[in-house]
């Protein structure tokens, strides 16, 4: 049966006064997002985000495509940053805004859904309140946008079967508008996060059953055509990135730990998560279950065909499966059930409709019948109730995405105060990099990035390329490695310190690695120390330049050679001694940068060692650069054969 349009469509006054509520929940959603926003330390996915919208356009979608997200949220976020610069405030309010804009679309998807205002305006409230909503709408993630794309498809998508069904009006309103509508919000939403393809599969099977009902071909045209104009939208993205992620995916699933366990616990899972209840517990989506099916109790009471919510439930329970079976291929968090919240906030403002008309009776009723609403009392109290901590300081503190103690001003803390504003800072993952732009002063050195641990590693050739091309700008480099020696990070400290000369190492927090290294810019000439002996071990040569600039990191390659095997790992030192005696710079390692100690020489193998002596900016004269060796537990100088503590290598003259 046709449903019919209501009254109140034509009552100018109405249509005034739910303007006014809808502006209302807008401020409201709007308020209950932004708390706190510059208060709450950066989150690591945060920092990524950060860091990612800050790099050309070129390589933000090339480490998009290697990435688990679309690139439209990074393009949004790159031009707001352009204009605010890195400012935590700053790109938390543009996910505000991003998010706030779901609720107008909330009143328009629900009023074209259901045809009653009022469910409309409850559905703009409760897209306003949603907890899961509220929270990652002041995150700096994609998840602030993608829930705005997808009502927009469901208005297109329930607009133009309202046009079907009101022919003899069709042609005051452009089919043409909500087809266009539909597309968009389908291309955008595909382009914003993979996971609302659920949702946009659920709005279009929708939308093609109604179309079967009301045998209307046109809709069915209108539809598929809008979908295919989607699909063209986003399929140079698409056939560019996906084969990348589910290549990656694959490769991954079978140490995926979600195999362990069966779909429908993901499904529970997705429910607890979708409902927020880490503070609700199993009231939460116990509650909100109750008010649902409250409502279709009452609808049914009615004699009203609550056929219409398939198009809600239909949405959460793809949304559901969909990210639930992905889980078990890749990983299951609750942030990617943000497409299922427009539905359940239509879902409930229907409900509260339902009950409010079973309520409200017919113009007869006694006043005693106003005993009929107070279930619709008592379940209104007991959502404030149960989620009253949850929407008060859950939702605020954004714990969901932290797992470990960490401190994201740890990285700035280590590199400002040995660093120059020339020096280039190279980070192995984006995180770190988006936390260090947030604290970056003036006069701090700038960044950029080699990726070489999850969730993207970049292929060595790219890595060693931008850091070769960099080297043509900056004498001074440095690199901050997440996670140490782990995984590939090995690689891009091995090969740092072969082709460069380490001047400082720290390690810091969460198994953070800091590494200052020098550029040999002119032609490394032999010194005067070659053969020099310490018993077994043999320095076969030392290489210098004649002369540095102020400043300067004076690269020493030195090479050696063990006779038999060396029982004990000794330190290298090389140190910088001016006229006076006084030392004006120093570096003391095993050799290589501590990747070479020497109890795993093999004998006779030429071993080759860097150091770099990072000269301070206001030293000018002649240096004398000495080296020796010496055991690190006792800090006690090896001797050589002709019992010196140390030999010179050269002398360097800074200019």
């Amino acid at each position: 049966m046709k449903r019919s349009r209501v009254a109140p469509e034509h009552n100018v006054k109405f249509i005034f006064h739910s303007s006014t509520w809808v502006a209302l929940a807008t401020l409201l959603g709007f308020a209950l997002r932004l708390p706190l926003n510059g208060v709450i330390p950066p989150r690591w996915d945060e920092g990524w985000s950060i860091a990612h919208a800050s790099l050309p356009v070129a390589e933000l979608l090339f480490i998009t495509a290697a990435d688990v997200h679309p690139p439209l949220y990074y393009l949004a976020l790159s031009a707001w940053q352009r204009v605010t610069g890195h400012e935590l405030f700053a790109a938390r309010y543009l996910s505000v805004l991003l998010s706030t804009t779901a609720i107008p679309l909330a009143y328009v998807a629900a009023r074209a859904w259901s045809r009653s205002q009022r469910t409309a305006v409850l559905a703009a409230f409760f897209m306003a309140w949603m907890p899961l909503a509220v929270y990652y709408g002041a995150v700096v993630r994609m998840y602030a946008l993608a829930p705005s794309f997808v009502l927009l498809a469901a208005y297109g998508a329930c607009r133009r079967l309202a046009i079907g069904e009101w022919r003899s009006e069709s042609g005051a309103i452009p089919r043409l508008q909500p087809t266009v509508l539909f597309a968009v919000g389908t291309a955008g939403a595909m382009l914003t996060l993979y996971h609302a393809v659920w949702a946009l599969a659920a709005i279009a099977i929708y939308a093609m059953g109604c179309a079967g009902t009301q045998r209307d071909r046109r809709i069915t045209r209108d539809i598929a055509l809008s979908t295919t104009v989607a699909v063209l939208i986003f399929a140079p993205w698409g056939l560019y990135a996906v084969p990348q992620f589910l290549s990656r995916a694959a490769a991954e699933a079978t140490t995926n730990i979600g195999q362990r366990f069966p779909v429908n616990y993901f499904v529970r899972q997705g429910i607890f998560d979708l409902t927020m209840a880490q503070k609700a517990g199993i009231a939460g989506p116990l509650v909100i279950g109750l008010i649902i099916v409250a409502g279709i109790t009452a609808a049914l009471v009615r004699k009203c065909r609550p056929s219409l919510l398939a198009l809600p439930l239909g949405i959460i329970a793809f949304t559901l499966l969909g990210v639930a079976f992905a889980a078990r291929q890749w990983a299951f968090n609750a942030r990617m059930l943000i497409c299922a919240t427009p539905a359940l906030a239509m879902l409930l403002g229907w409900s509260f409709d339902q009950l409010l008309r079973a309520g409200a009776g017919d113009a007869e009723r006694k006043p005693r019948d106003a005993m009929r609403h107070i279930p619709l009392v008592l379940l209104s109290l007991a959502l404030f109730a149960v989620y009253w901590p949850t929407s008060t300081s859950f939702v605020y503190v954004k714990m969901l995405e932290v797992f470990d103690p960490y401190n994201p001003h740890t990285y700035r803390a280590h590199i400002a105060p040995l660093a120059r504003p020339g020096d280039l800072v190279f980070f192995n993952v984006l995180s770190p990099a988006g936390f260090y732009a947030l604290d970056r002063q003036a006069g701090d050195p700038r960044w950029s990035y080699a990726l070489t641990w999850d969730p993207v590693i970049e292929p060595r050739g790219r890595w060693e390329t931008r850091i070769t091309q960099a080297t043509q700008q900056h004498d001074r480099l440095w690199i901050v490695l997440y996670r140490g020696l782990a995984g590939q990070n090995g690689h891009l400290r091995g090969w740092m310190d072969s082709n460069f000369y380490p001047a400082h190492a720290q390690w810091g927090e969460e198994e953070v690695f800091y590494g200052l290294y020098g550029v040999a810019r002119d032609e490394l000439l032999p010194g005067n120390a070659a053969g020099a002996r310490w018993g077994d071990v043999i320095l076969e040569d030392a290489r210098l330049p004649k002369a540095v600039s102020p400043g300067a990191v004076v690269p020493v390659a030195l090479t050696w050679r063990a006779e038999a095997p060396i029982p004990r790992n000794y330190k290298v030192f090389v140190h910088a001694i001016r006229p006076d005696g006084g030392m004006a710079a120093q570096h003391d390692a095993q050799p290589l940068n501590d990747l070479r100690p020497m109890t795993i020489w093999p004998v006779g193998e030429a071993v080759r060692d860097h150091h770099g002596l990072a000269l301070p900016a206001d030293y000018r004269g002649p240096l004398q650069i000495v080296a020796g060796l010496y055991d690190p537990d006792t800090g006690e100088r090896l001797r050589t054969t002709s019992g010196a503590d140390a030999v010179t290598l050269a002398t360097v003259v800074v200019w």
